[in-house]
């Protein structure tokens, strides 16, 4: 890889974000907030990124996409989700192929509501 002295890292033919050109993932860390970046089963390749009270987004790397670029779409997902207030959610999402089942508490025996 080569860089140059802007902080800017070429790889695989693109460039990298230059030092400063994630404001709000910097604001975002120093405001004791998390990104979480690598592996969430099932999902290999997620970012997420929680603000310490909520969760702004949540992506999934794709096919060929560099860490770089998937930081640029992270950036502008908190972005998106600042300005609307809505998460950004691209790993709890149903194909057409597959549906979301959720877990039912089990609620033991029933219990009948009349008095003897």
């Amino acid at each position: 890889m080569e860089s140059d002295n802007r902080g800017s890292t070429a790889a695989a033919g693109r460039l990298a974000p230059k030092r400063g050109s994630l404001p709000l993932i910097e604001a975002l860390l120093e405001g004791g907030g998390q990104v979480l970046m690598g592996t969430v089963l099932p999902i290999k390749g997620a970012a997420i990124a929680h603000d310490g009270k909520r969760t702004l987004a949540m992506l999934r790397r794709r096919p060929g996409e560099i860490v770089p670029e998937l930081l640029a779409r992270l950036e502008q997902a908190i972005a998106t989700a600042i300005a609307t207030g809505q998460v950004i959610d691209e790993i709890n999402v149903k194909s057409a192929n597959e549906t979301l089942s959720l877990a039912k508490p089990s609620l033991g025996k029933p219990r009948s509501n009349a008095r003897t």
